[in-house]
């Protein structure tokens, strides 16, 4: 929907949005593949645009060199967008209520988007004009999926939002950092600011069976610990990134951004054969994955054929035309992300991902094949009373969901419509493991274990 928004901001605002020069500092795959952070210049003149590529290089090392953007930086592509401003520098308008005014000269530079000290009182917080932002990114690279605005000017600033603003003093890269855990993660500060609430890292709970980081508690001096300012408020670390400067994410604030990485985007990058492709041959059939893969690999796989296991953590795969039934057959190939920076309760099944292969084969050996990748998310698992299935991937066709025993026996069916988060009712199930078999006009797409508490 946000590149949607931003084509429509485009086709409307074209006499406002320049076209720069932008410039890959890392590029993994295709824009549509991976998470795409465009690190945008403001303050930077035509001549100091070598300047600005060199701030805006730093930061993007700084940042894919750091956890946990260094074990999913295969995920990300960074562009710097050389953005001409027509005058050096940042504002100072010398407003500030934290500080005794003018800390330093008061100046206005006619920069393009508007990124100014002393925001809301604030000495050190840089901010300027967001639908200049936005407007900017829409006629450059509306694919983008986090930006950040870095300010040229060497008096130290920052602050998170829509949007991350920065400037190019010495600390820029962990000011980045920190930022983006705003921006980016929904992070709260873990210092006391009364602006933010209940956030992945900062909650008015206190009860170690509820707590939003309860999977964490006692793991990397991971506790409650109370706000001095605010006592009705906890935290979930002492010496947190999001507490103090140069330092790293605790293991909550890792999870709460590994888990918006997993969000954004899936780990399937592309397959063959592919959903246009047809194969009329009685040969085995070649199977492939291409994956992207966090560093070190954390990846668990599984592949299904009419629902049985016939292989695990593989990315390629041959089926031989003797392994076939005559008729229609089924080859599913299953993903998700094993990763120990994430404890999120079942978090293989709400971030599975899926392709799936039909393959017909006739008496005359002649096999035609289709292919379809689809995102689902089924939830609670385990389950009590209910489960939901949703489609990450804008999947909204009606499906039918059955629910099967471990001996094979059909238990409930139900026709389920992905775009309105219906449930499913397994509250007189009784207590073991089941099978969620998921059809496409009569085709298998997903097959997944769920729990009956």
């Amino acid at each position: 929907m946000k590149h949607i928004y931003l084509l429509c901001l485009l086709f409307y605002t074209i006499s406002f949005g320049q076209i720069f020069d932008l410039v890959p500092l890392l590029e993994s795959g295709a824009k549509d593949k991976r998470i795409n952070l465009v690190i945008l210049g403001d303050g930077y003149t035509a001549s100091e645009q070598s300047t600005f590529l060199t701030d805006a290089t730093f930061v993007s090392n700084y940042l894919m060199n750091k956890a946990p953007y260094s074990n999913y930086k295969n995920y990300f592509n960074v562009y710097a967008l050389k953005v001409i401003s027509q005058e050096s520098g940042v504002k100072h308008p010398g407003t500030a209520s934290d500080v005794s005014e003018p800390v330093i000269p008061v100046s206005n530079p006619n920069n393009y988007l508007n990124s100014s000290y002393d925001t809301s009182g604030t000495h050190r917080c840089i901010y300027g004009s967001v639908n200049k932002v936005t407007q900017t990114l829409a006629a450059n690279i509306p694919e983008f999926d986090i930006a950040l605005v870095l300010g040229n000017d060497t008096e130290y600033g920052g602050c998170g939002g829509t949007y991350a603003f920065l400037s190019r003093n010495d600390q820029a890269p962990d000011v980045a950092y920190h930022e983006l855990g705003h921006s980016f993660g929904k992070l709260a500060d873990e210092y006391w600011f009364s602006g933010s609430g209940e956030s992945p890292n900062k909650t008015k709970t206190s009860n170690t069976e509820t707590v939003r980081w309860k999977n964490w508690l006692n793991t990397g001096n991971i506790g409650i610990y109370q706000f001095t300012e605010n006592t009705a408020w906890y935290r979930p670390h002492q010496n947190c990134e999001m507490r103090y400067l140069n330092r790293q994410f605790c293991n909550v604030c890792k999870e709460a951004l590994v888990e918006k990485i997993h969000l954004t985007k899936n780990p399937i990058d592309s397959f063959t054969p592919s959903n246009s492709a047809a194969i009329t041959t009685n040969q085995n059939l070649d199977l492939k994955v291409n994956l992207i893969l966090p560093i070190p690999n954390t990846l668990k796989s599984e592949w299904k054929l009419n629902n049985t296991s016939i292989a695990t953590d593989v990315s390629e795969l041959t089926i031989q035309s003797s392994q076939l039934n005559t008729g229609s057959n089924t080859v599913l190939f299953n993903v998700y992300d094993n990763t120990a920076m994430v404890r999120t309760d079942n978090h293989s099944t709400i971030h599975l991902s899926t392709i799936s292969w039909t393959i017909n084969k006739t008496q005359l050996g002649i096999n035609d094949i289709r292919a379809k990748q689809f995102d689902f998310i089924l939830y609670p698992n385990p389950a009590e009373d209910f489960v939901v299935m949703e489609s990450k991937s804008g999947f909204t066709e009606k499906v039918e969901v059955r629910i099967i025993d471990n001996s094979g026996k059909l238990i409930k069916k139900q026709n389920v419509d992905l775009s309105k988060q219906e449930k499913i009712d397994i509250s007189k199930l009784i207590s073991q493991d089941y099978w969620i078999n998921v059809y496409q006009k009569g085709q298998l797409i997903l097959s997944k274990k769920m729990i009956k508490k």
